[in-house]
């Protein structure tokens, strides 16, 4: 229950921070370069599991160290910069965005006090 707190508020924080930058569009190309990024740093763990140089239980341990924040944080910068940047239209884009960006933290708080 608390890593998934701690990684619902690494997403909230992160979609507030989206707000907070001077350009939707850097938002955007910050969180989907850092999603990136998660996923190279995943990949790589993937790889050294399969070489043998490392154990799959700390790969599993590292993936929820530093991949699994990485993405999260990521996935909340880029949708942060994608509402600012359907905000402008109010049309049909906007509303699916905002479902987008909700569905995360709704499905946190679901999952962290499910019993």
């Amino acid at each position: 229950m608390l890593l998934v707190l701690a990684l619902l508020g690494f997403y909230l924080c992160s979609l507030w921070l989206a707000f907070a930058f001077t350009l939707a569009q850097q938002a955007l190309v910050q969180g989907v370069g850092l999603c990136a990024v998660a996923a190279v740093a995943a990949l790589t763990l993937w790889l050294l599991v399969q070489t043998g140089f490392i154990e799959p239980w700390l790969s599993i341990a590292l993936s929820g160290v530093i991949a699994l924040p990485a993405f999260i944080i990521g996935l909340g910068l880029a949708m942060g910069g994608l509402l600012r940047i359907t905000r402008q239209n109010r049309d049909w884009k906007y509303r699916l965005t905002c479902l987008g960006a909700g569905a995360p933290a709704i499905l946190g708080v679901l999952a962290a006090f499910a019993h």
